[in-house]
């Protein structure tokens, strides 16, 4: 450990490593740079955005039966986003890397250069890369800019900083080539991680993240739309782009204010199941409601809207609507064993290719924590097991796999106190997959509610009308409930 006094304002700043080029401090942000047994001020490090992430600088935990400490941070921005990649030192000197992105987490160590890595311009979402005997895929490739930093690191970094990075996973193993010092990458191999698999200590709590980002446990920030003053809202430590539901202006809101990033007017808006800021409680969890997308199958007139939903204690969650029902979506951070032509391998389970095809964002509301325009467009393919529906979506940049689980529309509306409205929904949605025709279900509800209502206006002045007024009752009944015996067969009221 080196300590010393730092020479813009006095304030003490210690090194823990040996291997540490630099520290920032604590109070002026003063990048020193380690010369030696002295420093020299380099200039100032941007403070890193407050985000949702609950580790910090002095977070521990144990990896590989070893015991590490988070001592600096640096935070990196790219066109959709930004993560976080904390500096860790572990009990026998040596270092790596804990990468935190929306949540999913690995923890990497340098295993030197990679001399049979690719070029970085030829790495595609997918490609293949072989190392002690595992073969990887490519799940994503980012050039990034420094934003911001803090605590110690191994090396000098500041504004304008760009890093340029691929991962690669095969099934809980994780892959980083880093090309930011040249053509030749150096390979940094370790795990996707769970934080509580880390038995990791010194956490920030939810209420800290809450007030960090300067709002309230539980509730949501009002920003107005800077092209129609319209009120959004969303979650400074959570999700930082917008789109307008009045307008659907897009913004980003990550230095506090909305700034147009690209005006998107729509003409008329999108009707949605659920509303933005509605709150749902999902496997003893709360989560609110904070991004909605309206999608589309390209080439096709297929819809179905997809519902980003958040909670402070459990993360991100989508629930997804089509015309076939509801899903719960997770997105995986352990990827499948294999992939072929007709079949994937996850945790044991196999799944049979079905579908592949396109789809693209129609409309976005709400906040999200990526950037998402009208337009952007995935190549999915479904494989179906009997854990569920086990997706790949690919974009030029990335690929995701997700695990959807088929929900009835009554647990959903359960979640959400909905009181029936989403069952009874479900039933009139299903008459659009047989030709526009109403259910049976749909009919019976309406047929009892219309019936109830005739006879309550109709009986007391069939009592006055006598046997005439009783016929033309009993036929108003009767075209009540007639539709009822032209049902599919094996279809119930």
């Amino acid at each position: 450990m080196f300590k010393l006094a730092c020479p813009s304002c006095g304030a003490e700043v210690v090194y823990r490593s040996a291997t540490s080029a630099i520290a920032v401090c604590a109070y002026c942000r003063s990048t020193l740079l380690r010369e030696a047994d002295a420093v020299r001020d380099v200039g100032k490090m941007a403070v890193a955005l407050e985000d949702y992430s609950p580790i910090r600088i002095a977070t521990s935990g144990i990896y590989a039966g070893q015991a590490f400490g988070v001592v600096g941070r640096i935070q990196l921005r790219y066109d959709a986003g930004f993560w976080n990649e904390w500096y860790i030192l572990f009990d026998d000197g040596s270092a790596g890397w804990l990468s935190d992105a929306s949540g999913q987490y690995a923890i990497t160590v340098d295993s030197g250069l990679a001399l049979d890595a690719p070029a970085f311009g030829q790495i595609v979402p997918g490609g293949r890369y072989v190392c002690d005997g595992v073969t990887y895929s490519a799940s994503d490739l980012r050039t990034a800019r420094c934003t911001g930093g803090e605590g110690e690191l191994p090396f000098p970094v500041g504004a304008g900083w760009q890093a340029k990075v691929a991962d690669y996973r095969q099934s809980h193993r994780f892959l980083t080539l880093d090309y930011s010092e040249g053509a030749t990458p150096r390979r940094f191999v370790g795990k996707a991680v769970d934080l509580s698999e880390l038995k990791c200590q010194l956490l920030r709590e939810p209420s800290e993240i809450a007030r960090s980002a300067g709002h309230l446990k539980g509730k949501a920030a009002a920003l107005a739309c800077p092209a129609c003053g319209a009120s959004i809202s969303w979650r400074p430590a959570v999700a930082a782009h917008l789109h307008c539901p009045a307008c659907g202006t897009e913004s980003d809101a990550t230095t506090g204010t909305a700034e147009i990033m690209e005006a998107a007017r729509r003409e008329a808006l999108v009707h949605t199941t659920l509303a933005l800021g509605e709150v749902a409680e999902i496997d003893g969890k709360s989560y609110t409601l904070i991004g909605l997308m309206r999608c589309r199958e390209i080439g096709e007139t297929e819809e179905w809207t997809e519902y980003l939903l958040f909670g402070e204690a459990a993360g991100f969650l989508w629930l997804v609507e089509s015309t076939a029902g509801w899903d719960k979506v997770k997105v995986l951070d352990t990827w499948p064993e294999y992939v072929s032509a007709s079949a994937v391998g996850l945790e044991g389970s196999a799944f049979t290719r079905m579908l592949a095809y396109g789809a693209e964002v129609i409309f976005a509301s709400g906040a999200f924590n990526w950037r998402v325009k009208v337009g952007d467009t995935v190549a999915i393919t479904d494989y179906r097991g009997s854990r569920g529906t086990l997706s790949s979506e690919r974009s030029p940049a990335e690929i995701t796999w997700s695990l959807a689980q088929r929900v009835p529309a009554g647990t959903v509306d359960g979640w959400f106190g909905k009181k029936g409205k989403l069952a009874f929904g479900a039933a009139v949605g299903a008459a659009a997959v047989r030709g526009n025709v109403a259910p049976p279900q749909a009919l019976g509800w309406l047929a009892k509610l219309f019936t109830v209502i005739l006879l309550l206006i109709n009986v007391p002045l069939a009592f006055m009308g006598g046997f005439g007024s009783w016929l033309i009752t009993a036929l108003a009944v009767g075209v009540l409930w007639l539709p009822l015996f032209f049902t599919l067969p094996g279809d119930t009221p």
